[in-house]
């Protein structure tokens, strides 16, 4: 029976954004039976602790044996962990699996790291991604002979939310504020008699943002928790710099990748709103848990629009996805499909 690992890099950490996406997959790697690398001494830069990284690195390609599995998350910073990967890749008969979380190139617009995260990408057969749209860019620019499967939604491992919720145009922005620079014009949505009145969570939002009447905004909330505490009717995906479309490079990130507030919005049966550009659209048309607009200004009028029986329809159908996510599921499929076939 083969080996299976993975290289631990954010089980140990606590995280109040960002990172719980890879925590709660390295939670799936263990309850898929992968068995961790973590290197000792993570906080720890001595003379000694060195060693002792380097004596577990040796001990560990020397314990990894051909046939076996490893997965790893992707970025990865730790140079420690790159030279294992590097040692691995010459062991023919270990398998790797790279899963992206995040391409930094495409997202903070740096063509030279992009270049250098292609290149490692070169390295790897098999991955796991996003979704569709991010396995056809894996194809395109990396490697059209690679093997990929898409996990559709981040898994969320908290208790899906069964509270009543009911139409209104009351909206939820769930992430890092400070990075989402278009929430400072919300005020032009105002217009056309929409009422149009958003909730803002998560940390950084400038004066701006807090200054809009039509916005409401309540700190800061544990990751786990914050399904249960979120007040609104919608859950809204935008991103970049401009409230017009999706802006500068985190806007055209988005055509390629699945948020993990995609995954906080089903858990807590809030109904999507998202561009209709974005990677993970097809996907609210194919489970019907939103709708997609081409500008923020259709978002009143698509609401008005809606009656009570299909936005609850919108909440029911959220439900089977909810749980799938609360157990692991959507990362645990792509692995067994991956495995099936390496």
């Amino acid at each position: 029976m083969e080996k299976k690992y993975f290289i631990q890099q954010y089980l140990q950490e606590e995280y109040l954004h960002g990172g719980i996406t890879c925590v709660d997959a390295e939670k799936v790697f263990l309850a898929k039976g992968f068995e961790p690398v973590l290197f000792p001494y993570q906080q720890d830069f001595s003379l000694r602790a060195k060693i002792g990284r380097i004596i577990f690195l040796l001990r560990t390609f020397l314990k990894i044996k051909n046939g076996s599995v490893l997965v790893f998350i992707f970025p990865v910073y730790a140079r420690i962990n790159k030279l294992l990967l590097n040692l691995l890749m010459k062991k023919k008969g270990v398998k790797i699996i790279c899963y992206i979380a995040d391409i930094n190139g495409i997202k903070d617009g740096d063509g030279a790291v992009l270049k250098k995260e292609i290149s490692f990408f070169r390295k790897f057969n098999f991955f796991i991604v996003h979704n569709e749209k991010m396995k056809e860019w894996l194809y395109t620019n990396v490697s059209p002979h690679c093997l990929a499967e898409a996990v559709e939604f981040f898994d969320f491992f908290t208790q899906p939310v069964l509270r009543e919720r009911h139409l209104s145009p009351d909206i939820v922005f769930a992430g890092n504020l400070g990075k989402s620079t278009f929430l400072e014009n919300l005020h032009r949505l105002t217009g056309k008699d929409t009422g149009l009145r958003f909730h803002l969570y998560g940390p950084w939002p400038t004066d701006a943002m807090l200054s809009q009447k039509n916005v409401t905004y309540y700190g800061v909330e544990k990751p786990y928790e914050l399904p249960a505490k979120v007040n609104g009717s919608f859950g809204l995906l935008w991103d970049g710099d401009s409230i017009d479309k999706p802006g500068g490079s985190l806007g055209h990130y988005m055509q390629f990748i699945t948020h993990h507030k995609l995954s906080l919005y089903i858990m807590s049966q809030l109904p999507i709103i998202e561009p209709a550009t974005a990677g993970s659209a097809p996907l609210i048309e194919k489970y019907k848990i939103g709708f997609t607009i081409n500008s923020p200004d259709e978002i009143g009028e698509k609401i008005k629009n809606l009656s009570e029986n299909e936005y609850r329809q919108m909440q029911v159908n959220m439900r089977p996805l909810a749980e799938k996510l609360s157990k692991g599921e959507c990362l645990g499929d792509a692995i067994d499909k991956l495995m099936k076939i390496i």
